[in-house]
């Protein structure tokens, strides 16, 4: 890491990528606490809360988290999207928003890509959504409601998922 946190603090944008198998990741919560040292303590109150800040040879300017997993319900990646804001909160910069992509093991089958219509739409999505994120301080909500659409039903997904079990 000591190698690492002179090119993090070039970065303009920090993107944090976990897949969730769980709620909280224990790899997320892992590089969230060797990325803490950038925001060294630099202590300020906002909000009513002692919140850090990052110093002013970090360039960071926004902060987004791009994740995966098995669940159906989007509200699975609570958590970790927590997280990720918490920490741009703390380095005092923006969130530009989580890019969720709950059953993503549906885009897969044998180790090849699956790709449906619902499937190509999702990823047309995360295309739109990547360049706007490097103009623009936020994904838009659309972009990342699109991302996270569901690719089957409910009912659906829990059958092949005990299939591939």
């Amino acid at each position: 890491m000591e190698a690492l946190y002179p090119r993090l603090k070039q970065a303009h944008v920090l993107v944090l990528i976990t897949p969730v198998y769980v709620p909280l990741p224990g790899a997320m919560q892992s590089v969230i606490k060797r990325l803490s040292p950038l925001a060294r303590p630099f202590l300020e109150t906002r909000a009513g809360r002692t919140r850090a800040r990052f110093p002013p040879d970090v360039r960071v300017r926004r902060i987004a988290l791009v994740s995966t997993g098995a669940w159906w319900e989007k509200e699975n990646f609570d958590t970790v999207v927590r997280i990720g804001e918490e920490f741009a909160e703390n380095g005092s910069v923006p969130s530009a928003g989580a890019v969720l992509r709950p059953h993503a093991f549906l885009t897969r089958q044998n180790g090849e890509w699956k790709w449906t219509e619902d499937a190509e739409a999702v990823l047309a999505a995360v295309r739109r959504a990547r360049h706007q994120s490097i103009a623009d301080v936020e994904f838009a909500k659309g972009a990342l409601e699109a991302i996270r659409r569901p690719l089957i039903s409910e009912d659906e997904l829990r059958r092949r998922h005990n299939e591939l079990v």
